[in-house]
């Protein structure tokens, strides 16, 4: 009986052991675990950063394209009238002639 008493305390001990090195493991596994999703959590919300940068740039570079856009076919308007009266000139210049 002593001997199954010590051989069952023995067991304990063992199994105590092992369970206490599972739950460190555990442990070193959580916080490996955590740390990698604040990393992943960092390297998102500096893509999203640099996103709403791009975004913003964007927006500026659409804005500038379209005045010069504006700007461009204001010109080709003046153009176009200018052409035209020179034309109408050239015409009433050449009935005026006849």
């Amino acid at each position: 009986m002593e001997l199954q008493n010590q051989n069952s305390e023995s067991r304990i001990r063992d199994l105590e052991d092992q369970l206490r090195r599972q739950q460190e493991a555990h442990s070193i596994e959580r916080d490996t675990l955590n740390n990698e999703i604040q990393r992943l959590r960092k390297a998102i919300d500096d893509q999203l950063m640099e996103y709403r940068d791009l975004m913003d740039i964007k927006i500026q570079l659409d804005s500038e394209i379209a005045a010069y856009r504006k700007l461009l076919e204001s010109e080709e308007t003046r153009f176009t009238l200018i052409n035209l009266i020179i034309v109408r000139a050239l015409v009433a210049e050449f009935d005026a002639k006849q």
